[in-house]
This record gives C-alpha cells, sequence and structure tokens, in this order.
C-alpha cells in the first residue's frame, strides 16, 4: 500500500516506522533522561513567555477612551463602560467578555496609547458566564503597563497649533524634507502648513523656526494600521463644537474665522463663527467626533454611524 501526499509518495516507512520512532524518542526523553514533555498541571506550571495572549490589563491613565479596541474587535466581545473615578473624573473605559474572546490581540495592536495589554494569566474558566465577564475595573492595573518592555515605537511629529500660525512659510523654507507646503484656508485668506508625515524625518528644524510657537514637537506611538482621517465639510460646519467635546484624543478644536462677523442692529459687531480644525497628528481615528455631528459636516469613510 503507497499513500501519495501531492507529488511525494509516502510508502510504509512514511507512515509506520517514522511516528513509531518520533514516539520511541519521546518515550525515552521522558523516562531515561528524565526531561518529560508534560508537567504536572495544576501543582506545576510551566513559565509563559511575556508575548503569551492571556487576560487583558488596562491602564487607566493612559487609556483615551477612543473605542478603537471595541470597534476592532471582530466578535464584539468588548464594549465601553462609563465610570466615574475620584482622580479622573467621568470616563468610558472598555471592558472583555471572554466567553467570546478570541485572544487575537488586535485590540492591544489598534490601541494608539498602549493602555491595554495581554498577561500570561489563562485560568479564566468559572461555573457561570457571568465569571468570565470581566468590567473596567476588574481589569484595570495602572502599573502593569510600565512593567512590560515597550513593543512600539514612539515617534516625534510636529503638531499644529492653528490659533497661533500666521502663515509665514517659514516652516516650510527650512524643512530638509520639503514635507511642508502652504495650503490656503477655505473663507480667511490665509495659508496654513500642511505636513506629509509619511516623509516627516522628526527633525525638529520646523518648530526650532516657528516665531509664533505654533508648531511644538509630540511625541505619539507608530501604529500598526492606518488611521482613519476625518474630512471637514466647511459649508456644513455650524461651529457647534460637538466634534471638539467629543474626541478623546483632544485632536480637535475650534478656531475663529475672520470675516465672517455681522452687524447687528446697534452697530456693534457679532462673534466671529467658529469652524472645527483637526489636528490630525494626534487623531486615533476613533471616528467619535464623525458620530457626535449632526450637520453633516464630518466625512470619515470606513467609520460606522
Amino acid at each position: 500500500m503507497v499513500l501519495t501526499a501531492g507529488r511525494r509518495r509516502v510508502g510504509f516507512s512514511g507512515y509506520v516506522l517514522r511516528p513509531m520512532g518520533r514516539t520511541i524518542r519521546q518515550f525515552a526523553r521522558s523516562f531515561i533522561v528524565g526531561k518529560p514533555n508534560t508537567v504536572l498541571y495544576p501543582y506545576q506550571k510551566l513559565d509563559l513567555p511575556p508575548t503569551y495572549r492571556g487576560k487583558h490589563t488596562l491602564d487607566f491613565k493612559r487609556c483615551i477612551g477612543c473605542s478603537n479596541c471595541v470597534q476592532i474587535c471582530p466578535n464584539d466581545c468588548m464594549w465601553m463602560e462609563k465610570l466615574e473615578d475620584p482622580e479622573l473624573g467621568k470616563i468610558e473605559r472598555p471592558g472583555v467578555d471572554y466567553a467570546r474572546c478570541l485572544f487575537c490581540g488586535l485590540c492591544v495592536e489598534v490601541c494608539p496609547t498602549v493602555a491595554i495589554h495581554h498577561t500570561v494569566e489563562f485560568e479564566l474558566a468559572d461555573r457561570e458566564r457571568s465569571g468570565i465577564k470581566f468590567g473596567p475595573k476588574e481589569l484595570r492595573d495602572d502599573a502593569y503597563a510600565d512593567k512590560v518592555l515597550e513593543e512600539r515605537h514612539k515617534r516625534s511629529l510636529p503638531v499644529l497649533d492653528l490659533s497661533k500660525c500666521t502663515g509665514c512659510e517659514k516652516c516650510a523654507g527650512e524643512c530638509p524634507e520639503i514635507c511642508i507646503a502652504m495650503m490656503p484656508i477655505e473663507a480667511t485668506g490665509k495659508q496654513k502648513p500642511e505636513i506629509n508625515l509619511g516623509k516627516c524625518s522628526s527633525c525638529g528644524k520646523c518648530a526650532a523656526v516657528c516665531p509664533e510657537a505654533a508648531l511644538k514637537m509630540d511625541e505619539v506611538y507608530e501604529s500598526y494600521f492606518e488611521m482613519l482621517e476625518p474630512k471637514l465639510k466647511l459649508v456644513n460646519c455650524t461651529g457647534c463644537g460637538a466634534c471638539a467635546r467629543a474626541c478623546p484624543a483632544d485632536a480637535i478644536y475650534m478656531m475663529d474665522m475672520p470675516g465672517t462677523e455681522r452687524t447687528l442692529k446697534d452697530g456693534k459687531k457679532s462673534k466671529p463663527k467658529k469652524r472645527a480644525v483637526f489636528v490630525l497628528e494626534k487623531c486615533v481615528g476613533c471616528g467619535k467626533c464623525f458620530r457626535a455631528c449632526k450637520f453633516d459636516a464630518i466625512a470619515m469613510p470606513g467609520v460606522k454611524a
């Protein structure tokens, strides 16, 4: 009798003698050499590697409540829970239902602030289903993130404060990588620098040369994923500020639009209209601004409403 595996012919030695030889070697190793391949669990336990995907741990201080982990979860086993912390105030933090968790690690990889990690704890069995449903308080460990070795690199990127920018173009002229271009701002007649972060070498020359300190270098974690960027439809923006209030990463602020003041009946001028300004260097792509906007002023393809 001959078995065929693809183009390779497997004879008697292939499906009988080789497996038996492997069994004999393991037997000799276990009983003669004294090195068994198993341990007497639960009395003995293996030393698991630090990359083992066990129970999650959450750093409340690092977490910004962006819900990226909840959105990327393939089994919908995570949820955001509203809490009131005496130190942090009103916050939202994720919980995990281990009855459905795949331990795939996507939630850890997508976290923009590296606030959630896997531990080596795997003994999660319980007699009740509710016993393996862990809320944020059960996952909290603010010191764990400082114990583990950072696997994700930090990168310094220039962050623009548009309210301070005068459009002097000094940053664009100083950039050695030519990754800064001056772009006009709609309805204001001014220019602002647009930074190509892919080409940026983090040299910091643009921030050093800025006379108004409108550019500053800020450290951010490099992401494993391409973050979705919000796009503002200026025509629909009412300046309500709902997007800025909803942003967990403080990546949106409201700016006055010069020239939009109206003359009132008493001759005084009204306050100028406001518009949202996105600091894309800080944006984590969570889509909360898109969901908070009631006037269809923010477009974010790929994010569920």
